[in-house]
């Protein structure tokens, strides 16, 4: 939160890299939050692709991650994921690929993918929730 404090003061192309780097980090803290509390029951289960993560942990251990989302707040924390995967790998330019994993329009394909302070600190809020679930589901698997 104090990068997003931060990006608040800074010149525009910076705010826009501090914005994204949260992004980054909050992808990257929860993949290893994650990681971590589901290895008594699921080795090297990477949370980078969230999506995957969630089917695998339901399809394993009938663990939904996303309990207590609502449809709308889940896509959103997948795009947020798939945006990290654009920051991290593509520069930040949107492809096919995540056009197809976030149901995106066609016409975005070599865009700059956008990333507000608000999407970061929503991410934050719902990753709660999606850390509560793991945390209270793999202690009773």
């Amino acid at each position: 939160m104090k990068v997003l404090q931060l990006a608040n003061t800074a010149e525009p192309e910076i705010q826009k890299k501090l914005v994204e780097n949260a992004l980054e980090d909050c992808v990257s803290v929860f993949d290893g939050f994650a990681r971590e509390h589901c290895l008594p029951i699921h080795k090297n289960l990477s949370f980078q692709n969230i999506a995957a993560a969630k089917d695998k942990l339901y399809s394993t251990h009938n663990i939904d991650i996303a309990d207590g989302l609502s449809e709308t707040e889940w896509k959103f924390v997948v795009e947020q994921f798939q945006k990290r995967h654009l920051i991290a790998h593509k520069m930040g330019v949107i492809d096919l690929e995540f056009i197809k994993k976030t149901n995106r329009h066609g016409g975005d394909i070599g865009k700059k993918v956008a990333i507000s302070e608000s999407d970061v600190t929503d991410l934050i809020g719902y990753l709660g929730s999606v850390a509560e679930n793991i945390t209270k589901n793999v202690l009773h698997s």
